[in-house]
């Protein structure tokens, strides 16, 4: 109970810094709505996408580390069993970066951008 809560969360936490890249945080059309609403100059918008690069290089690094660790503890059934869970979050985590939005979140457009 206690790896599958630890599982969860860790899912949970990585789907979530996928959707903030998604909306604004990140490179590309999210990163010309935050230059355009925090009025950046071009060299403050690169050093920003260069620092969310670094931050995503980071956050997949320790993606894997956990996974690695987790998949230590787990039997072999347990083991294949959490691949094809991971696997299944790659293909959602795909499906939202080409679809539209899940969940309760507004797309970006009809975000409230000066809550920031």
């Amino acid at each position: 109970m206690k790896k599958a809560l630890i599982i969860t969360s860790l899912v949970a936490m990585l789907g979530a810094s996928a959707v903030m890249a998604d909306y604004g945080f990140g490179g590309g059309k999210g990163m010309d709505r935050m230059k355009t609403f925090l009025g950046l100059s071009d060299t403050q918008a690169a050093q920003v996408d260069s620092i969310m690069q670094e931050q995503h290089a980071r956050m997949q690094a320790l993606h894997d580390e956990t996974n690695q660790r987790i998949q230590a503890l787990l039997t072999p059934d347990q083991a294949a069993k959490f691949q094809q869970m991971e696997q299944q979050r790659g293909e959602r985590k795909g499906n939202r970066m080409g679809g539209a939005p899940q969940g309760n979140m507004q797309p970006p457009a009809a975000n409230n951008w000066g809550s920031f």
